[in-house]
């Protein structure tokens, strides 16, 4: 048996030998003998170390290392450290564990809390809280955001005013006491009745949850809760949505997006065989008008594609993928500062601009070459539906495709556009939502999940994301291209990757609530019980050091953050470091943790629409309407149990500074007063 097995057991350990130099590993190894136990400050301590080390020469190496290995630690992650090696052992759920639901939420939380409480020891986020919590002249009169927090016992005492009315009459009046509204928190808005700007209020609280702060790419649309019915309209919630991951199994087959999905639903007849195949070529020549083609193929090629005409625009892919390679290595040598740093290749076109030259920028190599692959797939696809002729015969041609390698290929780039389309405006990630105290025990992050589905919140999406000019389409088509932000569907992914209470049985029947015109239901859409990637168990400066690795390693700068370079440059650039650093990324960047995602309809029939098997509805819940629901499904019996009432008193502002400022050993850093 192995070492790495009798450490871990068979097959779970990952064995690790970074580039280092003798020395550089002496001074590793200097932090505990290997073999014995790891000393509970062994992640501070190698933190100590790297930031002793500069970034620059061999030193890189030791302090990503040193970084790398104290996040994975804190995580929970098992680590031995050997003569030539590092071996690691994630904390995978599994079958044989035995761990409870709890258990694993308490393993769960500690690991991203550590985290969280790094950032917020950092001068930055101290200085900011200091300075909204600061009692400062806004709006006409003297302001603090701890006025947005509810205080639980007032709360609890109105409460307990209206417990004794009949059930008609305390409906009515839990209204003049909890009347939720939607607020968008857009740059530059303020709030209305403390002055301060609203994404400094969402901030804020986004700061109670537990993991850390991070911002993301692409679209993010940040939402508050607020109640109107109390004083100063106190902040419920808060929810972000997000651009959605563009590979997601889970959501992916439950849309109908995947091959398989399609074939299940069209051999059961959920899918009519002439209307999917009309839709299949109907989004292929979409795709088609959707990219200059007029220097990579003739009118009679795209009317109808041979067999030749894909090869050569791979050839031309290929062609300028090399051209490119060439470009970033010259831009290197020539932008390359003393300390090694590069700035980003860009291109010419960096936003949208009313005068943008699309067709020009359409000729910039990366795009030669995305556009060129891009079409190859299409035409290569458009001349096999042709060929299965599916308008004649689409049962039948359906049958064929689904039964031959070409056909399956066709038909899984025929989806994965369908994808590209959805998942551009029509489809979010809520990567935020959630109650803040002391709503949490009013079920206040139901309530915040419902809300996102209501026509306000789409409404807001819309105005903040219909019609821009999108750079990357626009580039691909080399005319400006804008498309509609109509949501349609919403996903989200558990924390714990054991269930989440919030969104379970999350469902209100239109049965039962006349003022909704359809049910509401969020559902749990697939599991991944092995994990997936990502890079939310790296911290922030080990993410940086693992960049500069990436830099270090290369003639050129392969990540430049660029529109149409590739999804997830975090992703990219970490995965980049520690291939430099001589890991197997993917061993690192899966984390192990099992994940239940769970997905809405915002009306029925979204899923068929993406595919556009059926039309889309213009009516949607309204916030007063699910507002009403909520209190009525849930408010209004657990507003009478006393032990409710009770947990009510306990919350409020003292309760969120404490999350905030107190440290460990939960003495408080700032001054309870907040100035």
């Amino acid at each position: 048996m192995s070492t790495d097995e009798k450490l871990f057991g068979p097959g779970r350990s990952r064995a690790f030998s970074p580039y280092l130099a003798p020395g550089e590993r002496k001074q590793l190894h200097a932090l505990l003998n290997p073999g014995a136990a790891l000393p509970a400050s062994f992640a501070d301590e190698l933190r100590s170390l790297a930031r002793r080390y500069i970034d620059d020469g061999d030193s890189i190496k030791l302090r990503a290392v040193c970084l790398l290995v104290a996040d994975l630690c804190e995580q929970g992650w098992q680590v031995a450290l050997e003569s030539d090696r590092i071996t690691f052992q994630p904390p995978g759920i599994s079958r044989t564990d035995e761990q409870s639901v709890d258990d694993i939420k308490v393993r769960v939380r500690a690991a991203l809390q550590s985290a969280r409480r790094r950032q917020l020891q950092e001068p930055a986020v101290r200085n900011f809280l200091i300075r909204v919590e600061r009692r400062t002249f806004r709006s006409g009169h003297r302001a603090s955001i701890i006025d947005l927090i509810d205080d639980g016992v007032s709360l609890a005492k109105a409460l307990r005013s209206i417990e004794h009315l009949p059930d008609d009459d305390r409906e009515i009046a839990l209204r003049g006491i909890i009347d939720p509204v939607v607020e968008i928190a857009e740059a530059g808005a303020k709030c209305a009745d403390t002055g301060l700007p609203l994404i400094d209020i969402w901030r804020y609280f986004r700061h109670t949850w537990a993991h850390e702060y991070r911002s993301i790419p692409g679209r993010q649309m940040m939402v508050l809760i607020r109640n109107a019915a109390r004083p100063l309209r106190p902040v419920m919630g808060i929810a972000m949505l997000a651009s959605p991951v563009m590979r997601l199994a889970a959501r992916d087959n439950w849309i109908g997006w995947l091959r398989d999905a399609a074939e299940e639903r069209v051999r059961s007849e959920v899918w009519d065989a002439g209307d999917f195949g009309a839709s299949l070529m109907h989004r292929i020549d979409s795709s088609i008008n959707a990219v200059r083609w007029d220097d990579l193929a003739t009118i009679d090629e795209i009317a109808d594609p041979g067999e030749t005409v894909a090869l050569r625009l791979e050839q031309r892919a290929a062609g300028a993928a090399f051209a490119r390679d060439q470009q970033l290595r010259d831009h290197y040598e020539m932008h390359r500062d003393a300390d090694g740093q590069v700035r980003p290749h860009r291109g010419v076109l960096k936003s949208a601009q009313p005068d943008s030259d699309w067709r020009a920028a359409s000729e910039d190599l990366l795009f030669v070459r995305k556009r060129a692959e891009s079409l190859a797939q299409l035409l290569f696809a458009k001349g096999m539906l042709k060929g299965a002729n599916l308008i004649r015969e689409p049962a039948a041609g359906l049958e064929r495709l689904f039964a031959t390698r070409s056909g399956q290929r066709a038909l899984d780039i025929a989806l994965a556009e369908f994808r590209k389309a959805g998942l551009s405006s029509e489809v979010a990630d809520v990567s935020i939502c959630g109650a803040v105290h002391p709503y949490n025990e009013l079920l206040g992050g139901k309530l915040v999940a419902l809300l996102l589905t209501s026509q306000e919140v789409r409404d807001a999406y819309s105005r903040r994301y219909g019609g821009q000019t999108s750079v990357i389409a626009s580039q691909m088509a080399g005319r400006a291209i804008s498309k509609p932000a109509d949501l349609k569907i919403l996903t989200t992914t558990s924390l714990y990757g054991v269930g989440s209470s919030q969104y379970n049985r999350l469902v209100l029947r239109a049965d039962d609530h006349p003022g909704l015109p359809y049910d509401i239901k969020w559902g749990a859409i697939g599991k991944s019980l092995t994990g997936g990637f990502g890079t939310l168990h790296l911290g922030g400066e080990t993410a940086q050091a693992l960049r500069s690795m990436a830099m270090s390693r290369h003639d050129s700068r392969r990540v430049n953050n660029r529109f149409g370079e590739g999804t997830s440059p975090r992703l990219r650039q970490i995965r980049e470091g520690l291939d430099a650093l001589g890991l197997k990324s993917d061993a690192i960047l899966h984390h192990a943790t099992p994940r239940i995602f769970y997905g809405c309809e915002l009306s029925p029939g979204s899923r068929s629409a993406l595919l556009n098997l059926t039309p889309a509805t213009d009516t949607y819940a309204t916030c007063p309407d699910i507002g009403a629901a909520w209190r009525r499904r849930w408010v209004m019996n657990r507003a009478r149990r006393e032990e409710t009432l009770q947990a009510l008193e306990r919350l409020g502002p003292t309760s969120i500074r404490a999350s905030l400022h107190a440290d460990a050993d939960g003495q408080f850093l700032l001054p309870i007063d907040g100035g």
